[in-house]
């Protein structure tokens, strides 16, 4: 965790600070697990939305800042919707599993859900989509891999069951999606030799986004913005 402010214990939207150099890492300075995002009242819909973050390296500042504008809009559009904060440093399987726990919390809390989108950033979205591989329940999961490197791309994780490979079989019970940017214009991927993202999926599909976007460069971080619009679009929450 962030050794910056105080431990938050609700996720308030009007706390949420958009502007990158007024952002106090809001969304990380808070204890692991699942936090319902409140400030505004969510429409009464058997669909929710839960977010995971990725990876942040010890200097990164503005942990949490790419979620701030997507989160604001969940909230505009009254879709009742959850954030994960987890151990970045813990190996994929250790946080899909303690994922799993929190999915099987808001079911017992909200007997009315029957539909839940996740939405996996980067190294989130390596950590949902073991999520998909492995989920086993009448719980209907949506899930969502965004700008997640799939294939191995980190000695990090050398040492982890869930390091990344070339081939996913995701499990009956979810519909899945990855959302790939184009490496070209990702800034962590763009150097690398190959796109870690460039995997074959089993019983699920991919996207690949555009360079640009909304008249900016579509980036690593920029990508969930789209792909929260894009969503918000399509479900129906009613």
């Amino acid at each position: 965790m962030s050794c910056k402010g105080n431990s938050y214990h609700k996720l308030e939207t009007r706390k949420i600070i958009v502007d990158k150099s007024s952002y106090d890492e809001y969304l990380i300075n808070r204890v692991n697990g699942i936090h319902r995002l409140t400030g505004y009242s969510p429409l009464d819909s058997s669909k929710g939305i839960i977010l995971v973050h990725g990876y942040y390296p010890p200097n990164w500042t503005t942990k949490g800042h790419e979620w701030t504008i997507a989160l604001k809009r969940l909230a505009d559009s009254k879709a009742l919707t959850w954030w994960f904060k987890h151990d970045w440093n813990a190996c994929p399987e250790v946080t899909s599993y303690q994922l799993a726990i929190s999915i099987d919390s808001i079911k017992n809390a909200n007997e009315h859900v029957n539909q839940i989108h996740i939405l996996g950033h980067s190294i989130g979205g390596l950590i949902v989509t073991d999520l998909a591989e492995k989920w086993n329940s009448d719980q209907k999961l949506l899930i969502h891999a965004i700008a997640a490197p799939l294939d191995h791309y980190s000695d990090r994780l050398n040492s982890c069951e869930v390091s990344g490979k070339n081939k996913y079989t995701m499990s009956d019970d979810v519909d899945y999606m990855q959302w790939r940017t184009s490496k070209n214009v990702d800034g962590f991927f763009k150097d690398l030799e190959k796109d870690p993202q460039k995997v074959e999926i089993i019983n699920g599909d991919y996207i690949l986004l555009p360079g640009q976007w909304d008249g900016k460069r579509l980036g690593h971080n920029l990508s969930i913005q789209l792909v929260v619009n894009q969503l918000l679009d399509t479900i129906n929450f009613f």
